[in-house]
C-alpha cells in the first residue's frame, strides 16, 4: 500500500542505520510495497550499501535521478514521479525511524479517509532532535523552535513558515496527483505538498515524535536552536540567511498563486500579499506586518521579518 522514497547523496555514514530502522518498523513487511532509493550522483559507498541491503530485501529498489534538476528537493520530486502505490512516505538518508512510525501514520490517514473521503490527505508527526550519536538535543521540534503545534492549521501561517517535514509525512495519491509537478519556485518539496494538502484537502499532525532527526555538519536543512550569543555575535549572517529565505518564500508564493488560479481555488490573502511583495510600498509592507498578515511564530523571527520588510526593494535589486 505504501511506497517510501528515500533520497540519497553521499550518505554512506548513516544510510545503513536509517534503512534498518525502516525495515524494523511495525508494518514494514505488511504495508510497504517499495523502498525506492533515489540517488543524486553519489561518489561514496552509498550504492554498495544499498546493493548489499537489497540482497536480503526485495522491496529495496535503486534508482538514479536522471532528470536535469538536482539537489535534495528535485531528487525527491524525481522519486515521487516513480511511485505507484496509493500512499507515499519520504525518508532522509541520515535519520532513524521509531518502530511505530509506519503503522501510526497509516492508521491516522485511514481515519481521515473515513471522515473526508478521497480528498488530498497528508499526515505528519513531531520529531525528536538528536545529535550525530543519536543523543537527544530536544524531545520535540516544536518545543526547540518555539512554534505552536497548531501553526500548520492556518494556511496564512503555513505559507510563511513551514513546520511539516517530509521525513515525517505520509500522504495519499490524491495529494500527489494534485501537487505534481512541483514547480521550480517551490522552497522545498515537503513545504509545497503541505501547502497543497492544506488548501485542497486535510493536513493533520500526529502529536508525538516518530523519528530521531539527526543533526550533523551535512544537513541540507537543520533545526539547531541558535543561542542568544550567536544571534548577537553573528547577527549579520543570520539576517542575510533570513533575507534569502524570505525571497524564496516570495517566489514560492508566486507559484502557489498560479496554482490557485489554475485549479479555480479561492485566492489566499497572505499568498497574494507575498506574491506581490515587490509591488508594495514600504508603508504597505509595514501595514501587513502590523496587522499580522505577514508574521512569524516567535519574537526574534518577527524582528528579523520587520527589518527585511523595511528594506525589501533593496534586497530585490541586490538579488
Amino acid at each position: 500500500m505504501i511506497d517510501i522514497v528515500l533520497a540519497t547523496y553521499n550518505g554512506e555514514k548513516f544510510l545503513a542505520e536509517q534503512i534498518r530502522s525502516i525495515q524494523n518498523n511495525n508494518g514494514y513487511q505488511k504495508w510497504i510495497s517499495q523502498l525506492l532509493v533515489i540517488d543524486d550522483g553519489s561518489t561514496d559507498a552509498t550504492f554498495s550499501i544499498v546493493k548489499e541491503l537489497s540482497l536480503h530485501d526485495e522491496k529495496i529498489v535503486w534508482l538514479t535521478n536522471t532528470s536535469t534538476r538536482h539537489g535534495a528537493s528535485n531528487n525527491f520530486a524525481f522519486g515521487l514521479a516513480q511511485t505507484l502505490s496509493p500512499y507515499i512516505m519520504l525518508s532522509d538518508q541520515d535519520d532513524v525511524w521509531l518502530p511505530e512510525k509506519i503503522q501510526l501514520s497509516l492508521d491516522k490517514i485511514k481515519q481521515l479517509e473515513k471522515e473526508s473521503g478521497s480528498v488530498p490527505l497528508l499526515v505528519f508527526s513531531d520529531k525528536e532532535i538528536v545529535d550525530e550519536k543519536l543523543q537527544t538535543i530536544c524531545s520535540s521540534y516544536f518545543k526547540l523552535r518555539d512554534i505552536p503545534k497548531d501553526w500548520h492549521v492556518k494556511p496564512e501561517q503555513l505559507c510563511q513558515q513551514n513546520v511539516v517535514s517530509g521525513c515525517t509525512m505520509l500522504f495519499n495519491r490524491a495529494l500527489l496527483n494534485k501537487a505534481m509537478p512541483i514547480p521550480e519556485q517551490a522552497y522545498m518539496h515537503d513545504w509545497w505538498l503541505a501547502l497543497v494538502a492544506n488548501k485542497c484537502g486535510k493536513l493533520e499532525l500526529i502529536d508525538k515524535p516518530l523519528i530521531k532527526y539527526r543533526q550533523h555538519d551535512n544537513n541540507t536543512i537543520g533545526v539547531n536552536k541558535r543561542s542568544n550569543l550567536s544571534l548577537i555575535t553573528k547577527s549579520y549572517k543570520h539576517l542575510k540567511q533570513f533575507e534569502q529565505s524570505f525571497l524564496q518564500i516570495v517566489e514560492q508564493a508566486k507559484a502557489f498563486a498560479s496554482f490557485e488560479q489554475k485549479h479555480g481555488l479561492s485566492k489566499s490573502l497572505t499568498i497574494d500579499a507575498l506574491a506581490n511583495m515587490h509591488n508594495l510600498s514600504k508603508s504597505q509592507r509595514i501595514a501587513l506586518f502590523i496587522n499580522k498578515t505577514i508574521t512569524r511564530s516567535h519574537f526574534i523571527g518577527k524582528i528579523a521579518l520587520l527589518i527585511v520588510l523595511l528594506k525589501f526593494n533593496e534586497n530585490i535589486r541586490k538579488a
